[in-house]
């Protein structure tokens, strides 16, 4: 009998929820029709696509669907919403922290190439941008993440909306990572610009979402065609945007049962590791209101995560070795160095993440797993 494989890097990938697949097959069978002519085959494709821009808006929790911008994914969102407002905006200063992902650090370096002046907002030992500690210099674009890539932390957005709200700045929530753990609903107000990446909310990979609220300084970043209400040049992905649409349904519908399972899960995940492998250490807060359910970043001493990544896989735990959101030239990940790593510890970074379908009943023997894999790779090492 095969082994079974318990998959924990969901963070780059997971499985489609099967509402996405049957979606995605009936678009695929259909004619191909593009949304844009007039013919009756394009009638029913846009009635897909607007069936999808429905669904999608009902998971933001926004009454202004036409705002919504279907991409090919939580990349180009994130660079649209920023540089998008820095062409509408011409000038400003951009409140950022060290520890943005990769698509927004370069989307705001571009900014400031061109003039645009960059105020830090310090970060903790644990990964908490410290709002308070900010020096405000006049109006802009406060930008700040759901949950961190690498460190799972939890952002605290009220903070975030009282910045923007007292230096007359936009806010753009940052939600490729974590837009499904949080009541997105209840935390739009106060937000002018949102990315979400939908491969991380069962949907298929190549799509995602960017929502501008309307009076929102922004300029469209694919011209050429008036697709997505002239904001977005290009032929709509139907199959995608539709299996999007149909797995933000079900999130719609079962937020909270995911919710619940991947927390249970990390708590479990977490308790089993630490009770098998003293060497084992988390960064980013404890498990708890303050860190993603989906997440645990952990760094294993006098390992390195490549290597024991590749015995993971071995023993059947899926799970990504360091960051999957770092240049080659790093040599520590922006949000590990933020919070005091050593370049040790960012070496032996290995991250685990959970996804709706993960079950705390598979943890305990993930956890065995990963301390057979971390004994199995130190005997080697000490040979």
């Amino acid at each position: 009998m095969a082994e079974e494989r318990i998959f924990l890097d969901h963070a780059s990938g997971g499985p489609l929820l099967p509402a996405a697949r049957v979606e995605m097959e009936r678009v695929l069978s259909g004619e191909g029709a593009a949304p844009g002519g007039g013919h009756r085959e394009a009638r029913e494709a846009r009635v897909i696509l607007e069936a999808a821009r429905k669904q999608s808006a009902e998971f933001l929790g926004t009454e202004e669907p036409d705002r919504l911008v279907f991409t090919s994914g939580g990349t180009e969102a994130v660079q649209a919403a920023i540089r998008g407002w820095g062409e509408a905006a011409g000038k400003g200063t951009i409140y950022v922290s060290e520890i943005e992902h990769p698509a927004v650090e370069t989307a705001v370096r571009r900014l400031q190439k061109s003039g645009f002046s960059v105020v830090p907002i310090p970060v903790d030992g644990e990964g908490r941008l410290q709002w308070k500690r900010v020096k405000p210099a006049g109006p802009g674009l406060v930008c700040v993440h759901v949950a961190h890539h690498d460190l799972g932390t939890m952002q605290d957005l009220v903070q975030a909306r009282v910045l923007a709200n007292s230096v007359k700045a936009q806010l753009f929530l940052d939600g490729t990572f974590g837009a499904g753990w949080i009541d997105l609903p209840r935390e739009l107000e106060g937000v002018d610009l949102l990315a979400v990446s939908g491969h991380r909310l069962g949907g298929p990979k190549g799509s995602g979402l960017l929502w501008v609220r309307s009076g929102t300084a922004w300029k469209a970043q694919l011209e050429g065609g008036r697709q997505e209400n002239d904001q977005r040049a290009g032929t709509e992905n139907l199959p995608a945007i539709a299996g999007l649409g149909a797995a933000l349904q079900e999130w719609n519908r079962d937020a909270g049962k995911f919710r619940k399972c991947a927390r249970e899960s990390q708590e479990v995940l977490w308790r089993e590791i630490r009770k098998k492998v003293s060497s084992a250490k988390l960064h980013g807060p404890e498990p708890g209101p303050e860190r993603s359910p989906a997440h645990l970043g952990l760094s294993f001493a006098g390992l390195e995560a490549e290597s024991l990544a590749l015995v993971l896989d071995r023993v059947g735990v899926v799970a990504r070795g360091g960051s999957g959101c770092v240049t080659r030239e790093m040599r520590i990940p922006p949000g590990m160095r933020a919070i005091g790593a050593t370049p040790e510890e960012a070496r032996s970074l290995i991250l685990f993440t959970l996804g709706r379908e993960t079950r705390a009943s598979q943890m305990a023997l993930a956890a065995q797993r990963v301390a057979d894999a971390v004994l199995r790779l130190s005997d080697a090492f000490a040979m």
